[in-house]
C-alpha cells in the first residue's frame, strides 16, 4: 500500500498537487495515468488558443467598416461573441477590399465577408456561411419599367463592389456573358455612376438607401431618383474563410462549431436584426 492522492487546481490550465492518502499498487497506477491524460488533454486545449489575424474591407457598413480607426459592425461584434466559446482571439485588419483579398491569399491572415466560388473553393478553406448579405438592384425610377423580369437585365451594365464575386443566377448570367460589369470600391460611386447613366444597374447593401443620409449626404437629394428592382437576382452568402496554405482547419471547426451554437439562440437573431 503506498500513499498518493491529488487535487486539480482548476482554470483553462489544469494544475495538479500531489499529497498523501492510502492507495494500493493498481490505483496507483490508473491515478498516474488519469494525471497524465489530463495534463495531454490540458495543454492541448491550450495549444489550441491562437490569436488569429483576418482581414476584410475597411469600408462595408453595417457589416463590418472602420469607424474612428477601429473596426466596426456586427462582423467584428459577431466575432467577439464567438470567441468566447472558441478560446481563439481574432485580430481584424481592415483595407480596402482588393487588398484585403490579396494579403489573405498570400496566407498572411483569414478573410471574412467572402462568397464561396468554384474558383476560391480550390484556393481557400470555407467556414459554414454566417449570414446572407441581403443586396438590392438599384436603377434609375424612371427606367424602373424596363427592369420588371430577370431576363430584363440581359446586356445591361452592372455597378459591383471591386474584388466582388456573387453566386445565384448572377454568377450563372455572367459566366454566359450575359451581364457587364463595372466595379468600383464604393457603393456612393456606384450610385453616381448611375445617376450618370454610365450604368444600368448599381449592385448595394440592403440598407444602403436607407442609409444614405449618413454614407453620403451629397446624394441625398437624388434619393427619389432611385429604386430598386422588384426581384432577387443575386444569392450572395458570406463566409470566414482561409488560403489552404495556412492549414486553419482545426481552428474553423472550432469556429464553426461555436457558430453552429450560436445561431440558435435569441442573440444571434437580435444581432441579424440589427444588420439588415
Amino acid at each position: 500500500m503506498g500513499l498518493l492522492t491529488f487535487c486539480a487546481l482548476g482554470g483553462q490550465s489544469a494544475r495538479f498537487m500531489l499529497t498523501a492518502i492510502p492507495v494500493n499498487k493498481t490505483m496507483k497506477k490508473a491515478l498516474a495515468a488519469f494525471l497524465a491524460l489530463s495534463l495531454i488533454g490540458s495543454c492541448a486545449a491550450d495549444a489550441c488558443a491562437e490569436e488569429i489575424v483576418i482581414y476584410s474591407s475597411d469600408a462595408f457598413p453595417p457589416q463590418i467598416y472602420l469607424s474612428g480607426g477601429k473596426p466596426s459592425g456586427f462582423v467584428p461584434a459577431l466575432f467577439q461573441r464567438l470567441s468566447q466559446d472558441t478560446g481563439d482571439t481574432y485580430r481584424f485588419v481592415l483595407l480596402p477590399w482588393k487588398r484585403a483579398i490579396n494579403e489573405s491569399t498570400s496566407g498572411h491572415g483569414g478573410i471574412v465577408n467572402f462568397s464561396m466560388t468554384e474558383q476560391r473553393k480550390a484556393l481557400f478553406d470555407f467556414s459554414d456561411p454566417l449570414y446572407k448579405n441581403r443586396v438590392e438592384l438599384v436603377v434609375l425610377k424612371e427606367r424602373s419599367s424596363e427592369f420588371r423580369t430577370i431576363g430584363d437585365l440581359d446586356g445591361k451594365i452592372f455597378g459591383i463592389p471591386l474584388g466582388a464575386s456573387f453566386g445565384g443566377k448572377f454568377a450563372q448570367g455572367l459566366n454566359e456573358h450575359r451581364y457587364l460589369v463595372d466595379a468600383d470600391s464604393l457603393p456612393s460611386s456606384r450610385i453616381q455612376k448611375l445617376l450618370l447613366r454610365r450604368i444600368d444597374v448599381a449592385v448595394v447593401g440592403q440598407s444602403f438607401l436607407a442609409g444614405l443620409a449618413k454614407s453620403d449626404p451629397a446624394l441625398v437629394a437624388s434619393q427619389d431618383k432611385l429604386t430598386a428592382v422588384p426581384f432577387e437576382l443575386i444569392d450572395d452568402w458570406e463566409y470566414l474563410a482561409f488560403p489552404k496554405v495556412m492549414h486553419m482547419q482545426a481552428a474553423l471547426n472550432r469556429f464553426n462549431i461555436a457558430l453552429t451554437a450560436f445561431k440558435k439562440t435569441k442573440e444571434y437573431r437580435l444581432m441579424m436584426s440589427k444588420a439588415d
